[in-house]
């Protein structure tokens, strides 16, 4: 049985708009980007993460993953996320990263990615750092699967390139 908490129904607000859909379909409607929101809850999750772990004056502990493409290893990846944990100041362990093969999309079903979620389960690892969001999943249900599991476990999910890039002023 998966532990999830993910949510299955909708709330008010969201069946008031499905409602008013249903009533006035010539209305034009602007749906929130679902990444957005994502975003800003997985930054949000991770910011608290990290600073508990300060408080009690441990270095953030990563894997890091990828996936392959053509049975290549992703080299540029895995150098990408490195390189992003040290500029965090993240402790990246021996044999800390894991790979799989581009295609399949559910996570779960993938044993790099079982491999990650052990390390952080055992309590090896704090939190885990991929390029996109679409390497852990392309699937916005998939991927809030995966961060209400991290969440879950007191774990971190951190993006290189952010699910939706930030405006600057």
């Amino acid at each position: 049985m998966r532990q999830s908490t993910a949510r299955t129904n909708q709330s008010w607000m969201e069946q008031e708009r499905a409602f008013d859909a249903l009533c006035h379909p010539e209305t034009v409607r602007v749906e929130p980007d679902s990444y957005a929101q994502l975003a800003a809850a997985r930054r949000g999750h991770l910011g608290r993460i990290v600073a508990q772990l300060h408080a009690r004056s441990r270095v953030p502990r990563v894997c890091l993953y990828s996936l392959s493409v053509g049975g290549h290893e992703p080299r540029h990846s895995l150098d990408a996320t490195g390189a992003f944990a040290a500029r965090q100041s993240w402790k990246v362990g021996a044999g800390q990263s894991y790979t799989d093969h581009h295609g399949a999309t559910d996570p779960e079903g993938r044993p790099g990615w079982c491999r990650v979620r052990r390390q952080i389960r055992g309590g090896y690892a704090d939190g885990v750092v991929v390029v996109t969001h679409s390497v852990i999943s392309p699937r916005p249900d998939e991927y809030r699967r995966q961060l209400d599991w991290f969440q879950e476990h007191s774990a971190f999910v951190a993006v290189v390139v952010p699910e939706v890039q930030e405006v600057q002023r």
